[in-house]
């Protein structure tokens, strides 16, 4: 039988049993062009190269590239295809293929298979990849495009091309995902969230470029969302509009967020809705009270009149003007679709525009929203556009239950205070100049590469290392953007009131981003040493937050800084701005690293260095405890086994000069009876040598020949016979310290209570009990610290204050990064034992001044008696 009629029977063989379908339905076969070395393998067969044996050889033999591929998958899993790759999850697969819209390359950093050489061919892979989800049925499939456009918001015109071009193949499922976006968007909404239903309504905007949804639906819904902010700024039920104004704000940018992504085209097929949507946000921008929040300024002061980082506001009630600014751009008349479709560039006699003082589409584009993707897929988006679902919008605002009017002055202080919390400020500031960050481009390419940024920063905050990799080299930017992202990555870490993500989660996010982008550092370094000279009008919280990101990002970069551009600071006197920066720099290099740490020592200059001062002294550390001597060995042996049975203890045995003698293995057969005969030749020398030293001595007394003669017998005696003696002297050495060792440990040690609960604390903090082998929560040593009372046990809040401190440290001292982490879990813990330990030394304190005032009357009644 030959080798192509014998594949064909394992085929079949393998096909009866249904072996074929399962396969399929789990996604072996349809993913098997991409898997390891098929593609190539399928081109090279394809073009006539290469037999099917194992020389390769060229030829036309073996089976055909259809019948390869058959046979290989009909062993998958067997011994024959135990070379295969694994299989992929297709699901999985097809997140990644979303993910990775728009970014060739492969589709992760184990997997072979690739997202696609060009970006076009990337949705033509994720489009084939859609249509076989869809031809399976696969569960929450529209769930998982829906979170894909919202957390990959910077690919929304990706998402929106991929539905297009499958709408015109599947009308119905695309309806069915329309109506799912707007179910979400009202349920959100609702809610009184907004970062969803403003990517949402984005995607519906994106959507009218590709033929899925019609733009006088999408501007209508834009109007009636206006709509509902006008409402709430007519009424008057608040004249101070804090009641109102900032969930108002968030819905008109909304609007204004999805006009610049429609841009110029939603214009250009809608234009008297379009023109009527910018009128009544034009009507909302002159009722809204609020233009500029003063308190979120970050800067108390400026350089000059000109200062951009003085001027701004933290991104907050400000933004919004600045961005209706910006889109008045879109109020311009461009020239139609239709226009430039019909317009043929080689015919001569076609009219010219180039005395046309309103620009042309193309120039109204934005270079961060990649347009030109709809315009090379514009043949396949024929499909016929539905309709927006009825949406129901809020009428008040959601979350507050009162009216404004009814409420006095701290009930609407207490809803102020909510709304500014559940909608804090957007976060902006501008650092460096313009020419770093912005070039010659317009404020709208600015404002659509900080959604970008901040949309990412929200979206993937757990994922730090792919949160870099996104902001790197992800962004469909076509220039180059790294003082743009410098600069707002700083902006959002000196946001007000509070950071957008922790300082720690950006201290290491900056240091991942200086290793992926090597123009960053450069940009960096202009940003801090803009700061450094402003922070005489810096808010001091603001100027602590830059100081820790600062001394993790040079702890990360082998403490290498200029610091030859920070001298100013050693001018100043004590208490100067720059100078006090320097040092907590400095401090907190030092608490990530020690006081004599190598590195930190050598980079930094000694003049710096003098900013820390002595070094303090620390009472109360623990001090190590010394290893437990070992065991006496058992009383009867000979010394000779003694010494051994120390040795193997790990004490050893010593000479009488004090260095340690090494003696021999006892050997297996008539042990104790050599040692013994050595013991009993040791002691007769020994008399021996007693009586022949009378003798000497009774026949040459008081000459100086017979006291040389006497040394010299005793030498050579002692030579004969020092091997046993210094047995015997080592062994009676090494049972001497093992007493004294056994009567050392036999004394009670006196052991700090502090040390013995944090050495406690510490264990169940590491430990890992069983099933899960895992690490307890924050709540589950907490619920321990609890439950064994150590506070009553410890006696007094300090100590337990510094119990569970010595235990956090020492849990965290693998690396600054562990340190950091537990400190920041533990930390509401500390402040409430801090918490009460002020309350305790203020019991204290009044006790003592009640006892003192009782002393004072005393004396006084005494006084009065007296007089």
């Amino acid at each position: 039988m030959s080798n192509r009629h014998r594949h064909r029977d394992d085929r079949e063989e393998y096909g009866r049993g249904g072996y074929r379908d399962r396969t399929a339905s789990a996604g072996y076969r349809r993913d098997y062009d991409n898997r390891r070395g098929n593609g190539g393998e399928r081109d090279y067969y394809r073009q006539g190269g290469g037999g099917g044996g194992r020389g390769r050889g060229g030829g036309d033999y073996g089976p055909r590239p259809q019948q390869q591929r058959r046979y290989q998958s009909s062993f998958v899993g067997q011994k024959r295809g135990r070379e295969e790759a694994e299989a992929v999850d297709p699901k999985k697969q097809f997140v990644r293929r979303l993910m990775r819209l728009g970014e060739p390359g492969p589709l992760s950093e184990g997997d072979k298979t690739t997202a696609g050489d060009t970006v076009e061919k990337t949705i033509d892979n994720a489009l084939w990849a859609f249509k076989q989800e869809i031809k399976h049925q696969t569960e929450n499939l529209v769930d998982i495009v829906l979170e894909a456009a919202v957390s990959c918001s910077h690919k929304t015109l990706h998402y929106a091309l991929l539905l297009g071009l499958l709408h015109g193949e599947n009308p119905d499922w695309v309806s069915s995902f329309i109506g799912a976006a707007g179910q979400r968007f009202e349920r959100e909404l609702q809610a009184g969230e907004v970062v969803g239903p403003r990517l949402l309504l984005r995607l519906f905007a994106c959507l009218t470029h590709t033929s899925v949804l019609h733009s006088n639906d999408v501007l209508g819904l834009m109007e009636r969302t206006v709509d509902v902010a006008m409402k709430q700024a007519t009424a008057g039920a608040d004249p101070s509009g804090l009641t109102w104004q900032p969930w108002c704000d968030q819905l008109v940018y909304a609007v204004l967020g999805a006009l610049v992504w429609g841009g110029a085209r939603l214009k250009a097929a809608a234009s008297d809705e379009h023109e009527a949507l910018m009128q009544k946000v034009q009507q909302y921008m002159d009722a809204r009270l609020t233009q500029e929040s003063v308190e979120l300024r970050p800067m108390y002061g400026a350089n000059d009149a000109t200062d951009a980082v003085a001027a701004s506001d933290s991104g907050g009630a400000g933004f919004l003007g600045q961005l209706w600014h910006a889109v008045q751009v879109l109020r311009q008349e461009p020239q139609t679709l239709q226009q430039q479709e019909d317009i043929d560039p080689n015919d001569p006699d076609a009219p010219q525009h180039h005395d046309d003082p309103e620009p042309p589409l193309q120039q109204l584009e934005i270079q961060g929203i990649p347009m030109q993707l709809v315009t090379a897929y514009v043949n396949k988006l024929k499909g016929q556009a539905v309709e927006l679902p009825p949406i129901s919008l809020p009428d008040a605002v959601p979350g507050v239950e009162f009216d404004a009017a009814q409420l006095g002055l701290v009930g609407r202080a207490e809803v102020a205070i909510k709304l500014q919390g559940r909608y804090p400020a957007r976060g902006g500031m501008r650092i460096l100049e313009s020419q770093y960050t912005d070039g010659s481009r317009g404020a709208l390419e600015r404002f659509i590469a900080e959604e970008m940024i901040i949309d990412l920063l929200a979206a993937f905050d757990a994922h730090r290392v792919e949160l870099a990799q996104m902001l790197c080299s992800g962004l469909p930017l076509p220039y180059d953007y790294s003082g743009l992202l410098c600069e707002t990555l700083f902006a959002q870490l000196l946001r007000l009131p509070h950071p957008r993500l922790t300082p720690v989660a950006f201290s290491a996010l900056i240091a991942h981003t200086a290793l992926l982008r090597p123009a960053f550092p450069r940009y960096l370094a202009g940003s801090v040493r803009q700061l450094y000279l402003r922070l005489q009008f810096l808010a001091p919280e603001l100027a602590g937050r830059l100081a820790d990101v600062l001394a993790h990002f040079i702890s990360n970069m082998s403490f290498r800084w200029p610091w030859d551009k920070y001298r100013m600071g050693l001018a100043q006197p004590p208490g100067g701005p720059q100078r006090t920066f320097l040092i907590a720099v400095l401090h907190d290099l030092v608490k990530l690293t020690s006081w004599d740490h190598q590195l930190l020592l050598q980079e930094t200059p000694a003049e710096f260095l003098a900013l820390l001062g002595d070094q303090p002294g620390f009472v109360g550390l623990p001090m190590p405890l010394p290893y437990p001597p070992p065991a006496a060995p058992p009383a009867g042996l000979p010394a000779v086994q003694q010494l051994q049975l120390q040795q193997q203890q790990g004490g050893g045995g010593t000479d009488g000069q004090g260095e340690v003698q090494q003696v021999p293995e006892a050997r297996d057969e008539g042990g104790d009876e050599q040692m013994t005969e050595a013991d009993g030749s040791a002691a007769a020398a020994g008399d021996s040598t007693v009586h022949e030293q009378d003798a000497a001595a009774g026949s040459a007394a008081g000459t100086d020949e017979a006291m040389q003669h006497i040394e010299q017998q005793q030498q050579q005696q002692q030579s004969e016979a020092g091997p046993s003696l210094r047995q015997q002297a080592g062994g009676d050495a090494a049972m001497a310290e093992a007493d004294a060792g056994q009567q050392e440990q036999q004394q009670p040690e006196v052991q700090d209570p502090e040390m013995l609960w944090a050495g406690k604390l510490l264990g169940v903090m590491q430990s890992r009990p069983p099933p899960e082998y895992k690490p307890l929560t924050y709540e589950q040593v907490i619920e321990w610290i609890d439950k064994q009372e150590m506070a009553q046990q410890l006696g007094s809040p300090a100590a337990h204050l510094r119990a569970v401190i010595r235990a956090v440290l020492a849990a965290g001292s693998k690396s600054c990064s562990h340190c950091y982490v537990l400190i920041e879990r533990y930390s509401p813990y500390l402040l409430k034992l801090m918490e009460q330990l002020d309350e305790e030394q203020q019991q204290q304190q009044q006790q003592h001044e009640e006892g003192a005032e009782q002393v004072k009357s005393g004396q006084q009644m005494v006084l009065d008696t007296l007089g």
